[in-house]
């Protein structure tokens, strides 16, 4: 089974602190037939370009990209065109020098600042003037601060037969005094068997848990597959295993559960997706959006969440419609559409996020859309988040920045509501009304109108 070639792609930003430990998961794997792509995305900390290339100079299946700052997306979509040919890698380096990094460059390409490869993989200089990239049979995705069980591709690799995807579970790893313990996917769906089930199969399991499904690194894929789908990460947003999982099992035919937690996923306070406090510097795809919030940490994080939603509605609908997956679209779309709500809600709109929501307006009118946004943003909701997180104890200046966002788009929140705020057994809002948040607030603001009253 060493004979089929397992692609490995690993983006890197500001890791390193767990680079290593995730590296080293990889080169002892006992299964060898890898090729392994580390994509730095622009890392600004002082180490972790040079531990990339560490273990890219010493083992000859590595190969390095260093590009500019692109967002975790844009590191793993140069594994999938890397692996699919999509690059034309020119020498910078013409002599082969004992344990040496070799360059390259794309032409045409800004992106990419340098493409490095360890002389080891080059006999002689006419293997380094005619290198060509490794065909692959699978490719599978590692966050550079998790890491593998050794036997992690062994295991997967032979079940890949008869499959397209063979899907593990994942073990977290939680800092300390970061968050509460939580269950895995495979236990929220309650998937306790080994086994090969369909898409329909998916999409049950999907529909009787109410669950947005979410794939990107829990498994292996079968690369002919992807590439059919023709599917890649969205560039610029934060939960981009959402559309990427559920158009990817849309799109194929098998998928084999393999209920076993073969992968260590750190949940740590200063990751990507968990950070609350930050500094984006001038190199950060995430810059120039930054600057339009002034440092308002918790306004940027609010238009970053809904971009995130407003970015996958729009290429969800637009990948399940044109391959004709309506079952997919009636599991799912109702909690994106209802997600992407919160751009109603935002103070300002660099991206004009509104118009991807009339856009699919008709949409909204299709299916039915859960009230859960509208509680989750209402003035209640905000200001009992905002003092449980310690980000603002003002209420009269939640009060004054709700007023102005809701007249703001008070036409659209009018049209978007009135089809589907009638439901009144939405057990959604029950639960949501249940959270500490919006009894907090709710108690807050009955005490300010009185007082106004007064």
């Amino acid at each position: 089974m060493q004979s089929k070639t397992v692609g490995v792609v690993i983006p890197i930003y500001n890791v390193q602190d767990y680079l290593k430990e995730c590296l080293d998961s990889v080169i002892n794997q006992t299964y060898k037939n890898l090729q392994v792509v580390l994509v730095n995305d622009g890392s600004t900390d002082e180490n972790s370009l040079n531990i990339a290339k560490e273990y890219t100079l010493k083992d000859e299946r590595f190969i390095l990209f260093d590009k500019k700052n692109g967002g975790h997306s844009s590191a793993k979509n140069v594994g999938i065109e890397y692996f699919n040919k999509e690059y034309e890698l020119k020498n910078i380096t013409n002599d082969i020098k004992e344990n040496f990094l070799i360059e390259f460059g794309i032409e045409g390409n800004n992106e990419i600042y340098k493409v490095y490869k360890s002389s080891k993989f080059f006999k002689n200089e006419n293997e380094l003037l005619n290198f060509k990239t490794p065909d692959i049979d699978y490719i599978i995705f590692l966050d550079s601060d998790d890491y593998w069980e050794l036997n992690c591709i062994e295991e997967c690799v032979p079940r890949m037969e008869g499959a397209n995807v063979v899907w593990f579970d994942f073990q977290p790893e939680i800092e300390s005094n970061f968050k509460k313990q939580f269950k895995t996917e495979m236990e929220v769906l309650d998937c306790k068997n080994e086994e090969i089930i369909s898409t329909k199969d998916w999409l049950e399991i999907c529909e009787k848990k109410k669950y947005l499904f979410w794939f990107a690194w829990q498994g292996m894929i079968e690369f002919k597959s992807l590439l059919r789908s023709k599917l890649k990460f969205i560039d610029k947003i934060i939960h981009e295993d959402h559309h990427f999982g559920i158009c990817l099992f849309s799109s194929i035919e098998k998928i084999y559960i393999y209920p076993q937690k073969k992968y260590h996923y750190r949940v740590r306070k200063n990751s990507v997706s968990h950070q609350n406090k930050f500094h984006i510097d001038k190199t950060s795809y995430l810059y120039d959006l930054f600057q339009e919030f002034r440092d308002d940490i918790y306004e940027f994080k609010n238009y970053q969440l809904a971009m995130n939603w407003a970015f996958t509605l729009s290429h969800m609908v637009d990948f399940l419609s044109l391959n004709n997956y309506e079952k997919v679209e009636k599991v799912f779309l109702s909690q994106v559409l209802s997600k992407a709500l919160r751009v109603l809600f935002l103070t300002k709109d660099p991206y004009n996020l509104i118009e991807i929501l009339k856009i699919y307006k008709n949409y909204f009118l299709k299916y039915q859309i859960s009230k859960e946004e509208f509680i989750r943003n209402s003035l209640e909701y905000q200001i009992g988040y905002l003092i449980l997180k310690n980000n603002i104890f003002n209420v009269n200046e939640v009060i004054k920045r709700y007023n102005s966002q809701v007249k703001k788009n008070q036409n659209y929140i009018r049209e978007f509501s009135i089809q589907f705020l009638e439901n009144k057994h939405d057990f959604d809002v029950q639960k949501i009304k249940k959270h500490l948040s919006y009894r907090l607030g709710k108690f807050l603001c009955k005490i300010v109108l009185f007082w106004r009253k007064k």
